[in-house]
This record gives structure tokens, sequence and C-alpha cells, in this order.
């Protein structure tokens, strides 16, 4: 009885005993669960960073579109083009308009036809010149105060160009202009740009 119990206790040749085997078969399946769990966790972090990444250049040009826009508002120099236009537009005004006028052309409109025609084109060079002066003077903080005083002076030329062709400019308010003029030339040196007249080769 001893004997059979014992033989039959032996393992066969090829026969594989259970617990031992089956502990380490448990602990290699575990060891490869925990390899691929940090494997995808790896993966996903890889892929949120990229996700971020991409992210990021839109941001970037989102904002740039933003500051783009800002600086597309402003007008680049507008200072040195403030000086520019008003300078035409004073040079024009006195070469064409004021001179003709204080010699007397429009007291004797159809004697000096010519000169009248010549001073409607120049009043209407004026007006345009002074729009865009304004728009300069508006852009920048140092011109401010030059904003209101080129306003009254557009709203006092603004019928000149067909009261000059007509030869119904009031030689008053030609003069009155020529003062406001003066006491703009005054603000813009004060805010350290002097205007230079400039004669328009043509008009």
């Amino acid at each position: 009885m001893t004997d059979r119990a014992s033989t039959s206790a032996i393992p066969r040749p090829g026969e594989v005993t259970g617990k031992p085997g089956g502990h380490r078969r448990g602990t290699i399946i575990a060891i490869v669960l925990v390899a691929l769990t940090l494997a995808l966790a790896a993966a996903g972090c890889g892929s949120s960073k990229s996700s971020s990444s991409s992210a990021a250049p839109a941001t970037s040009t989102s904002s740039g579109a933003a500051s783009s826009g800002t600086t597309s508002t402003s007008i680049r120099l507008a200072k040195t083009k403030f000086v520019l236009h008003a300078g035409l537009a004073f040079g024009a005004f006195h070469r064409w308009i004021y001179k003709p006028v204080k010699a007397g052309y429009l007291a004797h409109p159809l004697q000096h036809k010519a000169a009248l025609v010549k001073g409607a084109l120049a009043a209407a060079f004026v007006i345009h010149e002074l729009k865009l002066a304004l728009a300069d003077a508006q852009a920048d903080p140092t011109l401010s105060k030059l904003v209101a005083p080129i306003t009254a002076l557009q709203d006092k030329l603004k019928s000149l160009p067909s009261d000059m062709k007509s030869g119904t400019a009031n030689p008053s308010d030609v003069l009155s202009a020529n003062d406001q003029i003066g006491s703009i030339h005054s603000l813009a040196a004060g805010a350290g740009q002097p205007i230079t007249e400039q004669t328009p080769a043509t008009i």
C-alpha cells in the first residue's frame, strides 16, 4: 500500500505540477498587463501634448490678427503726414485764394475769371488736404489740440469752391479763414510740429 501511494505521488515525466507553475504564470501575466497599461498611458500623454502644441499656433495667430486689426486703425507716421498735408493746404490757399482776394479780384470777377476758376480748384484741393490732415491729427495724441480748429476751418471753406468759381465768395470769409490758418500754425508749432507751407506745382 505504501509503495503504491509513494509511486502515485511521484510526478511522471512531462507532467507539470499545479501550484508552483500556476503561480509563476500568474506573475508573468500580471507583469505583461502592467507593461501594456504603462504603454497605453504614455501614448495618451503624447497625444495630449501633440494636441496642445498644435492648438498653440492657432491662439498665436488669432492674437496676431487682433493686434494687426488694432495697428490697421492707426496712421503710420501721422505727425509727418500731418505737416505735409497741412503745408500743402495752406500753401495752395495763400497762393491761389488769399492773394487774389486780397488783390481785389472778387470786385471784378469778369476780369479775373481764369484766376477765380483756379481759385475754385485750389479751394477743392485745400479741403481735400485738410481732410487728410484732420485724420492725421486724430491719429496722434500730440496733435489732439489741432482737431477742433481744423474741423472749424473745413466748415468755413466748404462752400468756397463754388463761391470762387461764381465770383460770389465773401472776402471777409477768406480773411477770417486766413486768421484760422495762422492759429493752426501756432498750435502745431506748440505741439512740436511746425508747418512749412508748400505751393503745389499744379492744381
